[in-house]
């Protein structure tokens, strides 16, 4: 190109439409997802996390079944687009280091009230600062994230309240990461 290809036609900004509230609610989710996985990416690295081959390839597969009758296909575009591959890897390293993260939170079951449980993030951990100096490097990490990032106290904030069922708080947790 030997021209500016913005000076041929206008492109609408992604955010027209949307009144003030929207945008600046839309910019505060966008905020946290970076800084949450900012941080998923940090604490993955720090602590030696890694997609392996059998991983993808079994995400792959995964993502075969979703088409019947075209699985073949699928599973040739992703052998030939090695950016199709690395786009599947983002988010099973960001789900290996949720459950890394997730083995080594410490779970204990505290009797509380309604009060409690939904009082702000900010407000339930105060106790666990505390504990925090106890916890490993990974989990200092998330525990400084909690209290700069509303969507990392959602994942945290389940461990603090009277858990009886693990596997459900793993799946809150992934899907509160994965936002």
């Amino acid at each position: 190109h030997d021209h500016d290809h913005d000076e041929d036609h206008v492109h609408p900004a992604a955010d027209d439409g949307m009144d003030d509230d929207a945008k600046s609610e839309a910019k505060a989710v966008a905020e946290r997802r970076v800084r949450l996985g900012l941080l998923l990416t940090e604490v993955g690295r720090v602590n030696n996390v890694e997609v392996t081959e059998d991983d993808t390839r079994q995400a792959v597969f995964e993502e075969a079944r979703r088409y019947p009758g075209q699985e073949q296909q699928v599973l040739e575009y992703f052998q030939t687009n090695k950016e199709a591959m690395q786009q599947l890897a983002g988010p099973i390293f960001e789900d290996k280091t949720v459950d890394f993260i997730l083995e080594m939170a410490t779970v204990t079951e505290v009797q509380t009230d309604v009060e409690t449980l939904y009082a702000a993030p900010e407000e339930a951990a105060a106790p666990a600062k505390k504990k925090a100096a106890k916890k490993s490097a990974a989990k200092k990490a998330a525990k400084t994230a909690d209290k700069a990032d509303k969507a990392t106290a959602k994942t945290a904030a389940p461990k603090k309240a009277a858990a009886k069922k693990t596997a459900a708080k793993k799946t809150a947790a992934k899907k509160a990461a994965k936002k």
